[in-house]
């Protein structure tokens, strides 16, 4: 699957869909504070999110994600993890996972 989906195209999507996470943060939860850098060629398809509130608040929130079947990681004190991955992962999917976090972060 891989081979078939070759690596530049998957490096073009990986650009794609990190850079509209991205921006999707940005417009949508304007309070979290994106930590990995913005510039496309200093990064993967990894962003860490701090999270604008106590620890025990961030962390409750990344535990509900992965109730909710997000898969993401989690790093002390308020960090979420994300990496929209471009062989499986979808814009639609993006999009669903801003949704959901701007919903959680306006119901903390």
């Amino acid at each position: 699957v891989f081979q078939s989906a070759g690596l530049s195209r998957l490096r073009t999507k990986s650009l794609q869909l990190t850079g509209f996470l991205h921006r999707l943060l940005e417009i949508h939860c304007p309070n979290i504070k994106i930590i990995t850098p913005s510039d496309p060629m200093q990064r993967g398809c990894q962003l860490s999110l701090r999270l604008p509130m106590s620890s025990v608040a961030a962390k409750h929130i990344y535990d509900q994600l992965i109730v909710k079947g997000i898969i993401c990681d989690w790093r002390e004190p308020d960090i979420i993890r994300v990496a929209p991955t471009p062989l499986y992962n979808t814009f639609t999917e993006v999009f669903t996972f801003v949704e959901i976090l701007q919903y959680m972060l306006k119901s903390a």
